[in-house]
């Protein structure tokens, strides 16, 4: 550092003025209450760190000073140093500092963490897996050597046990990563990728093909998942960093597609972490479950030995899910939008809502409003409730506890962290005395990022440098506005015009109006969020245009002057290339912009409101019958006759938060639940069907009066069987009742074909069509009497078998639809035949009994799913049968869905085996026979429908991971086995002694029989062997 050296006497020091540039430096190192300057230039005290009211982490008062800014004494560790000048003691203060710094960041924090608690949950996810903070130490281990040498790691993949596992290790060693979004459009993934130089995309999902880049290497987090250890072989070591390296980059999707990257520094996060430890502290078993902003929020609680808790994606945009998944797994934080808790508490009945454990909610992104403090604390009272004020460029800012409504006032958000000044400036970018609004500024020189990559006219915008208070400082513009009481504290009033807030999503004007120029002529134009009467929030394109323009706008897309709505058209040509929240409402056609009187910038305040005149004269010619149009209008604020039917709710411009209040809207009309999923990407018109609300012509009314059995699942490969067997074995007059649901095929269309696929003429069985998780299975109560007075004995083998699903889903299904069919069996008075499986066990070890099965670490959410099934219907009393079936086979027609089958046929055209392959596989004709066979009793009885193992000559075979190299997987397979690669040596051993018994009563083929191994692959190999491909 520079500066004059001082002399001494008697004690005291001349008073010298010191470079700007000393004293800039200087303030990194101390907090305002430990550093300040009694002029420009002069030093006027850093204090030791004992008298420090803030307590910064990394201020440890490591000198003070004597008169006029001179160093009085200097210490390191404790030990002073000669008295000098400040000039002379600079170099070891910076070098303590940044040996401080290397000690306290978040690799180290991590590493600690890791071999501190390394028994101990580190993180779960929606689909069953967990890992151990050794286990973590383990793939951190693993990933490693990957990482050498690579500028950023892209990390794609939705939230889960693979990301967050691969953000820890990159963080651990160092490198710089972006979290990448397979529903990203293929050309703004692209972008990311090249404008950070990515050579390296961890894949924590499945990629559909063409998406990356050619020239990136791929890494498979879950084949690295599948061998770890329950701790690192030896101890980790966190890489020494700079401070101002990044820890991980943030990549908005961009209004107009192009990307826009923002480093956050290590620093800056460390910073950020150590701050908010203050007001929300964390500890070993403490549980945060993670919302959509994963890596802002997971690493702070795995620095303390915490779990964290990743819901699939499908849970958390369903609030009753999500509210199942934070009671099951007892959650203790999650951090929401105002927009999305606002709709989860809305969702909740109140028998739910006092269950919940959440101890503290975080809310961010958005204004709180009154109403919504009232409703938390109204709805989950034992939970804290914070606002927390962040921005990707600073990380986080301020945050306030919040007690009560501010009866109408604004809400602050806390005091600035003592890293980061609030500044706010007039429209003249003078400072703004307390109280009065302007906009929001942050200084930081630690806090502050970089600016953004490879796109410096944004940077210069945002990163301003301007001279205030006698000195050149560097500022970011959040793009709010804002004011500071007298207390220092913030209040928040909104966004400034070149940026947008609508439903949580960020729009950059500039951007948009670029955008907007391809496809409208005009000369100027401002984009605005406002409130219009009857549809809320929207989007509003304000512009100006020559005579030319407005004559090509009516031509092109029939606008005319004033008000329009946006032309549908022109709505799906800019959907191609914004996000569907970007696409403006409403365009405006203005004579002139109206401009500020001070400034002579655009003034959006003084825009004109929107009136939505259209609106009363299409509601009234509009038919609102149909339920799913009426809720698609309504969330999306438009007349029901601009509704489409032929295209999604995506495709008409929805987003999820839209998407979650149309589903609860159904839920709330229909009586029943409805999925995330369906509503958002199923056409409307078909949706409508699906939902039971406008059956199919062609389908008339079915009667119930004949005698029968009831069967679920029976388009399905089991259930197909069953219905084939019960057509032969049934008595002439009695049918078989098939519940079927709509899906994308016509219920109707589907279970034909699967009836003549098994040769079963058409008076043999009778269509039911509702829902097996529906009351009365959606029935009316006549239909549904009706039908329980002719059903004796129900087989129910519907089931959800996608082994990924997450647990909550998976878990809220079954339940539902195991209490329905209960429900029927009482009225009924019939039997239950229930098809669970032998994913109730391990697959190895053993005998597993013929009795109730109970969770293990490790089990799938199915497996769960099917313990929890079978162990209601043991609870109910009701006389059943549970039979567990592993994998089933069709010697002259291949399941091509079951694991098994896609197994062999991947070694066979590869003609490539895995080492020491085998399973237990029976045939489906042998548990279609049992299941209708006599095999209930007064009670529940339980069986074990397993015969040998399908093994292969597999003596030359290769290790998994080579094998997974050589053959050719559907990607969700070849996840689950690099997962899981005890899938192809599933060897359990079961008790099968009641199984034995009841085949014996209804066949006189041996029980072995079941299982035909050499048949099987015999015929096998010749299908596969006779395609032209093979040949």
């Amino acid at each position: 550092m520079g500066g004059p050296e001082p002399t001494f006497a008697n004690g005291s020091a001349a008073a010298v003025r010191f470079p700007q540039a000393d004293i800039d430096d200087l303030a990194q190192h101390y907090c305002g209450a430990c550093f300040s300057l009694s002029g420009p230039g002069y030093v006027r005290r850093i204090l030791p760190h004992a008298t420090c009211r803030a307590r910064r982490p990394e201020c440890r008062g490591l000198l003070t000073l004597g008169p006029k800014g001179y160093c009085h004494r200097f210490s390191v560790t404790g030990k002073e140093m000669p008295i000098g000048t400040l000039a002379s003691c600079r170099r070891i203060l910076a070098k303590k500092a940044t040996a401080m710094l290397e000690h306290r960041s978040v690799p180290m924090q991590l590493v600690r963490a890791i071999g501190t608690h390394e028994r101990s949950l580190a993180m779960a996810g929606g689909d069953g897996r967990s890992l151990s903070y050794g286990q973590l130490g383990s793939f951190v281990e693993h990933i490693a050597p990957h990482l050498r040498g690579v500028q950023v790691v892209g990390i794609l993949g939705a939230p889960g046990i693979a990301m967050a596992a691969s953000a820890t290790g990159c963080v651990i060693r160092g490198t710089p990563f972006v979290h990448l979004d397979t529903a990203m459009p293929q050309a703004v993934l692209r972008n990311i990728v090249a404008e950070l130089g990515v050579n390296l995309i961890v894949t924590c999902e499945a990629v559909a093909p063409g998406l990356l880049p050619g020239h990136c290497e791929t890494l498979d987090a879950n084949a690295l998942l599948a061998d770890l250890d329950a701790a690192p072989s030896e101890p980790l070591r966190a890489a020494k960093i700079a401070p101002d390296r990044p820890i991980y980059l943030v990549a908005t999707s961009g209004t107009t597609g192009r990307p826009k990257c923002i480093p956050v520094t290590h620093d800056a996060a460390c910073l950020s972490y150590d701050w908010r430890d203050a007001y929300t502290p964390y500890a070993p078993e403490y549980r945060v479950g993670i919302y959509i902003f994963a890596i802002w929020e997971m690493f702070r609680p795995l620095r303390h030995g915490a779990e964290i808790w990743l819901p699939d994606p499908g849970t958390l945009m369903a609030p009753r899910r999500l509210a199942d998944f934070l009671i099951r797994n007892k959650i203790d934080e999650m951090l929401f939008t105002p927009s999305f808790y606002e709709t989860f508490l809305s969702a909740l009945e109140p028998r739910t809502a006092v269950t919940l454990p959440l101890r503290r909610i975080v809310l961010n992104g958005e204004v709180v409003s009154d109403n919504l403090i009232r409703a938390s604390l109204r709805t989950v009272p034992n939970a804290e409730l914070w606002n927390l004020y962040s921005i990707c460029e600073t990380h986080d800012v301020s945050i306030s506890r919040l007690t009560a409504p501010a009866g109408g006032r604004p809400v602050s958000v806390g005091v600035p962290m003592e890293h980061l000044r609030a500044v706010i400036l007039d429209e003249a970018d003078a400072p703004c005395p307390p109280n009065t609004v302007g906009r929001l500024h942050f200084e930081g020189l630690r806090m502050l990022g970089p600016g953004y990559v490879d796109r410096p006219e944004e940077t210069r915008l945002r990163f301003r440098v301007l001279r205030l208070e006698g000195r050149k400082i560097r500022l970011y513009d959040t793009g709010d506005e804002a004011w500071l009481d007298t207390d220092g504290a913030l209040y928040i009033k909104g966004r400034i015009a070149h940026m947008l807030k609508l439903r949580g999503f960020s729009i950059q004007t500039r951007e948009l109006t670029e955008a907007m120029q391809a496809y409208l002529a005009f000369s100027q134009a401002v984009p605005w969020v406002c409130t219009v009467e009857g549809r809320g929030p929207s989007l509003v394109f304000y512009h100006t245009a020559t005579s030319r323009q407005i004559s090509r706008n009516q031509k092109q897309w029939g606008l005319g002057p004033g008000t329009s709505r946006m032309p549908a058209a022109l709505a799906v040509e800019l959907r191609k290339v914004l996000p569907s929240y970007c696409v403006p409402a409403y365009l405006v056609q203005m004579e002139a912009i109206p401009l500020h009187p001070v400034s002579g910038k655009a003034d959006p305040r003084s825009l004109p409101s929107v009136i939505d005149d259209t609106a009363d004269a299409e509601s009234g010619s509009a038919s609102t019958n149909d339920v799913v149009f009426a809720a698609a209008a309504e969330a999306l604020g438009i007349a029901p006759n601009r509704i489409d039917p032929a295209l999604s709710f995506h495709d008409l411009g929805g987003d999820s938060l839209m998407c979650v209040t149309m589903m609860l809207r159904l839920e709330k009309i229909l009586g029943r639940p409805v999925g995330f999923d369906l509503v958002m990407n199923v056409p409307l018109d078909r949706l409508e069907q699906l939902l039971g609300r406008k059956p199919d012509a062609t389908s008339g009314p079915e009667r119930f009066d004949r005698p029968g059995i009831l069967l679920t699942g029976a388009t399905g490969f089991l259930g197909g069987n069953v219905l084939g067997r019960a057509s032969r074995d049934l008595p002439p007059e009695h049918v078989v009742y098939c519940l079927v649901r709509d899906k994308r095929r016509d219920a109707r269309d589907r279970l034909d074909e699967a009836a003549r696929a098994h040769g079963v003429a058409p008076d043999r069985y009778v269509m039911v069509s509702g829902q097996v998780d529906t009351p009365r299975f959606g029935l009316d109560e006549a239909a549904y009497a009706a039908l329980a007075s002719s059903v004796t004995s129900v087989v129910h083998c519907a089931a959800v078998v996608n082994m990924a699903i997450g647990e909550a889903e998976m878990l809220e299904w079954s339940a539902r639809g195991t209490e329905v069919i209960l429900s029927f069996c009482r009225a009924a008075r019939a039997d239950l035949r229930f098809s669970s499986s032998n994913a109730v066990f391990p697959n190895h070890g053993g005998p597993w009994p013929e009795g109730p099965a109970h969770s293990w670490k490790g089990i799938t959410g199915y497996g769960t799913a099917k313990i929890a099934a079978e162990q209601t219907i043991v609870d109910s009393g009701i006389p059943s049968a549970i039979v567990r079936l592993p994998s089933l086979y069709d010697l002259n027609a291949p399941n091509p869905r079951d694991i098994c089958e896609i197994l062999l046929a991947a070694a066979l055209r590869a003609g490539a085996w895995p080492r020491g392959l085998r399973f237990p596989m029976i045939d489906v004709t042998a548990a279609a026979a049992f299941l209708l066979g006599p095999i209930t009793g007064c009670s529940a009885s339980f069986y074990n429908l397993m015969a040998g193992e399908i093994a292969p000559d597999t003596s030359s075979g290769m290790v998994a991971a080579d094998w997974l190299d050589a053959v050719d997987l559907p990607p969700g397979v070849a996840r689950l086995v690099a997962a899981t690669p005890g899938i192809l040596h599933a060897d359990a051993a079961f008790d099968t002694a009641a199984s034995r018994t009841a085949w014996a009563r209804l066949s006189d083929t041996p029980y072995e029989a079941i299982s035909d191994t050499r048949a099987l692959l015999e015929l096998r190999a010749i299908a596969y062997q006779g395609e032209p491909a093979l040949t």
